[in-house]
Parts: structure tokens; sequence; C-alpha cells
């Protein structure tokens, strides 16, 4: 009998099967619902495959990158508390974006390429602690993300009222004006999964232990520098996607080791779906819950994410 944990080709297809199911039930909820097999008249149909569809899509790929990215900086930090945000990259991609807002407060795309460039500066200071450790590259990371939210408020206090309701929004995760195409979204998560699994071997070796690793012909710097490089920019694009989306890259991760095991083959699949699958039910209960308002989606994934951690941290200790 096959084992789908020690199959990643059938976990891959199961996984890829059971991402397909959901999202075709959600596409159909939102303020009424809509039979996707049949909608019933063309206005529903332009509301299924130009509105809803797109920010499905978007959702699945930002939560799979994020997901991606905070299993990558669990191991290259050997801390189970490091994701993307705990390095400061969200808040100087947060930074970025608020800084367009107030001077380019008319341009749309204005914000997505400040975030974007933003996030780089964010990572180029944090890449700059590397050399001194994991440990060390943790603590600057979790300095510099109080810097940036510092710096955030005080850009916020500047902005005129309507900036202000606009930074909010994106700093709490905004999917439904991404500026950056959905297939764009979609072929980084592939080329990122694709990474991941060809790393996979590597990662499972690091975990052991940099001596360890090194003991095993893997060469640590380099693998450090490129998974810290990946992780960054994977993360990067998604918050220029999507603002500033927590927990995502925290709790996906622990809850796929254990329920695929530890083997990053496994643990990387499982997160890249695990990843999008959540953000699109957490995207879609923002924009049911109160419709025809929306909630912001950074919030739900907030309030699933802590009891989440909590549990986990409760069922380990155990």
């Amino acid at each position: 009998m096959l084992n789908i944990k020690e199959n990643p080709w059938l976990l891959l297809i199961t996984l890829l099967a059971v991402s397909i199911t959901i999202a075709w039930v959600l596409l159909g909820m939102g303020e009424h619902w809509i039979n996707p097999f049949n909608p019933s008249n063309e206005m529903d149909s332009r509301i299924l495959w130009e509105l809803r569809s797109p920010r499905l899509l978007t959702a699945f790929a930002v939560g799979g990158m994020l997901a991606l990215a905070g299993a990558w900086f669990q191991v290259l930090l050997g801390n189970p508390l490091a994701e993307p945000y705990v390095l400061g990259v969200a808040g100087s991609a947060a930074v970025g974006a608020v800084s367009a807002m107030a001077w380019m407060p008319d341009t749309t795309w204005a914000v997505s390429l400040g975030a974007f460039i933003g996030a780089w500066v964010g990572i180029a200071i944090v890449l700059s602690f590397s050399h001194l450790g994991s440990v060390r590259l943790l603590l600057a990371g979790v300095v510099l993300a109080a810097f940036w939210a510092a710096i955030l408020m005080l850009l916020i206090a500047l902005l005129p009222e309507r900036g202000v309701v606009r930074a909010y929004a994106w700093m709490m995760g905004d999917l439904s004006n991404s500026a950056l195409p959905v297939w764009s979204l979609l072929l980084t998560w592939v080329l990122a999964l694709v990474c991941g699994l060809v790393l996979s071997l590597a990662l499972d070796k690091l975990l052991l232990g940099e001596k360890h690793a090194a003991s095993l012909g893997v060469n640590v710097p380099r693998l450090r520098t490129f998974l810290l490089l990946l992780a960054s920019a994977v993360t990067a694009i998604a918050v220029t996607a999507a603002g500033t989306i927590g927990f995502v890259g925290l709790v996906v991760p622990h809850l796929m080791r254990l329920l695929f095991g530890s083997l990053h083959k496994s643990v990387l699949i499982a997160s890249a779906f695990g990843g999008g699958v959540l953000l699109m039910l957490a995207d879609t209960a923002a924009r049911t819950v109160i419709s025809p308002a929306e909630l912001p989606v950074g919030v739900l994934t907030a309030m699933i994410g802590v009891p989440v951690f909590l549990w986990l941290l409760l069922k380990r200790n155990t």
C-alpha cells in the first residue's frame, strides 16, 4: 500500500486535487452564491471569472509562498519561531508602501513598487548580519522589525486622513488590489516549490546541525546564503502582492510537519499547498462574513494562527 508521507508525487497529486476541490467550492461563495458549473446570468459569470477567481488564485499563490518562506527561515535559523515577518522584511516593505502613499497618493502601482523596494532594503540590511550566525541574525531581525514599526508610525502620523485609511488597509492585508498579474504569482509559486524540492535533501542534513551537514558534504555557507536570498525574494513578492499578512509562514510549516513528518520533500510540498488553502479560506471568510463589507484578511489569519500556534506549543510539550 502506498504511503502518502513517503511518496512526494502521490502527496503532490493528492494535495493538488484537494486544493482544486476547495477552490471550486470557495469560488461560488460571496455576497450571493453562484454555481461555478452553471452561472445563472452574464453578470454572475463575470463576477466568477473576472473578480473571484483572480483573487482566489492570488490568495493561493501568496499563502503558499509565505508558508514556503517560513519553512525555509525556520531551518535556516534553526528556530521554530522564525518567519518572514520576524526578520523585519514585512516592516520594511510596509515603510516602502506607506512612503509611496505619501509621495504619490494617486498612483496605484507606486504602492507595489514602494513595497518591493522596501522589502529588498530590509533584506539587504538583514543580509549584512548573516555572517554573525543564525541567533544574532534572528535578533537583528527582531530589532529591525521594531525600528521599521517606529518609522511606520511616524509616516502614518504625517499622512492625510484618506491616506491613513489606505495605509491601514494595506498593512492588514489586501488581496483585492494586487498590481501583480496572477500568472506571475502562480509561476513564482511553482518555481519556489521546485527550488525547495531541489534543496530538500540538503535541508534535511542542515536540520541535523551545521557541522553534521558539512561532514555530509553540504556547502553550508553557500546553502545559507542562497536560501536566505530565495526566502527573502519570495517574501518580497508575496508582500508586494498582498500587503502584510502574518502567521501563515509561522503556523503552516509546523502543522505540516505534524501531519507529514519532518522530511523537507514532504514538508515543502504540503506547506506550499497548505499555505495556499489557508489563505484562500481566510480571504473567502474576510469577504463574506460581514458582506457586502470586508474584513482585513491579516486580522483573520492572526485569529486563526494564534490559537493554532498555541495548540501546537501545548501538543509538543505533552
